[in-house]
């Protein structure tokens, strides 16, 4: 099992905090960290579509996606036996019609800048693995 983070946007100060949460994930599997420079959303789909194999389960952050709790979205995790792949879009979104058969993703209600949706997804899919290997992580 792989696990890629693709991020539309230049690196941040923020990611170094991701950094620390993908450096705990490579203890369940192999992990990857993509920068795709910011353009017209089409453009950046197709950068994006490049780096995603026919077989990868895709996520999609996207606000109006669908919401899970961590333990739904560990159930989900544990249900993937293929390469994942975490698409956080830039400042303008997500060319939503290029990725149709993609998992559209709402980590919130609000709405979130992508610096910080980025912490937090990197955040999730790693509670996400202690939930499944039952290791103390997360408090309920």
């Amino acid at each position: 099992m792989q696990v890629k983070f693709i991020f539309v946007g230049k690196k941040l100060k923020l990611d170094s905090f991701c950094e620390v949460y993908i450096k705990r994930i490579k203890a369940f599997c192999s992990t990857e960290m993509i920068y795709i420079k910011p353009s017209t959303l089409k453009l950046e789909a197709l950068f994006i579509q490049k780096k995603i194999k026919p077989d990868d389960f895709v996520f999609i952050l996207d606000e109006n996606g669908k919401q899970l709790n961590s333990y739904e979205f560990a159930n989900l995790i544990k249900t993937i036996n293929k390469t994942m792949v975490f698409v956080v879009g830039g400042a303008f979104g997500i060319d939503k019609k290029s990725f149709k058969n993609a998992f559209f993703l709402s980590l919130s209600k609000l709405t979130l800048p992508h610096q910080i949706a980025r912490l937090i997804v990197c955040e999730s899919v790693y509670r996400s693995f202690t939930i499944i290997k039952n290791i103390p992580y997360h408090k309920e």
